[in-house]
């Protein structure tokens, strides 16, 4: 009957958005994970290749390219190159919900909580500000870790309106490729490239100097004080 002819196409439409509300959509989603410090977003490129699915983790210029992706019944898991980290999730739709795993010296793992949309591209925030401090240029850094010792570093920063790329240099690495952005007085950079997981908010005082906390990953945490100095070493 016609009622019916209508019930199986209603069944048949629904079944197949269902189906594809679960498979992997190529685009770029903007991908956040949660650090005890606040949210932490980057790039998530999805791309279809001759080899199959491949991720890119994005970081300003940095793109970090992934291909060890599997996608089975709306679930996604895919190792990051080199380390024995993963990031898995659930797909729903234009939607990402699940964790990035990150193992840590010792054999400990930290399990970080993962979401991403795709067809975002800011990272921080949706609107620019138009006024912004200028943080462009060489800076001498403090860090205070929270037993109080402190470490020395340089931050080099490149500026563009509101968005800013950057490393912060340290005796033990460089934290390379850092991106986000200046809003009003305040500081926001980023990154994850599927081996750290960093997170820097500063603000400016009135005397040019930045004040602000770092993260990395779930247990790492330093205040740090940074002064503007083009022979920073």
């Amino acid at each position: 009957t016609a009622a019916l002819s209508a019930l199986l196409l209603i069944v048949a439409v629904t079944s197949g958005c269902s189906s594809r509300s679960r498979e992997l959509q190529p685009g770029s989603y903007r991908a956040v994970l949660e650090l005890p410090g606040g949210e932490l977003p980057f790039g998530l490129d999805v791309a279809r290749e001759e080899a199959g699915l491949v991720l890119y983790l994005v970081n300003g210029e940095e793109r970090v390219r992934v291909t060890e992706v599997e996608v089975t019944e709306g679930q996604l898991t895919a190792k990051m190159p080199g380390f024995e980290n993963t990031l898995t999730a659930r797909i729903r739709g234009r939607k990402l919900e699940g964790e990035v795993s990150l193992l840590r010296a010792g054999g400990e793992r930290q399990v970080l909580p993962l979401r991403a949309e795709r067809g975002q591209a800011w990272r921080f925030f949706e609107t620019p500000l138009t006024d912004n401090a200028d943080v462009a240029g060489r800076w001498a850094v403090t860090f205070t870790a929270d037993d109080g010792r402190t470490s020395m570093g340089v931050g080099e920063f490149a500026q563009s309106f509101e968005r800013v790329t950057g490393t912060i240099l340290t005796p033990t690495g460089d934290h390379r490729f850092l991106a986000g952005e200046v809003r009003g007085d305040e500081l926001y950079l980023s990154r994850f490239d599927g081996a750290s997981a960093y997170l820097y908010r500063a603000k400016m005082d009135e005397s040019g100097d930045l004040d602000g906390e770092y993260w990395s990953g779930k247990t790492g945490h330093q205040r740090f004080h940074a002064e503007r100095n083009p022979d920073a070493v």
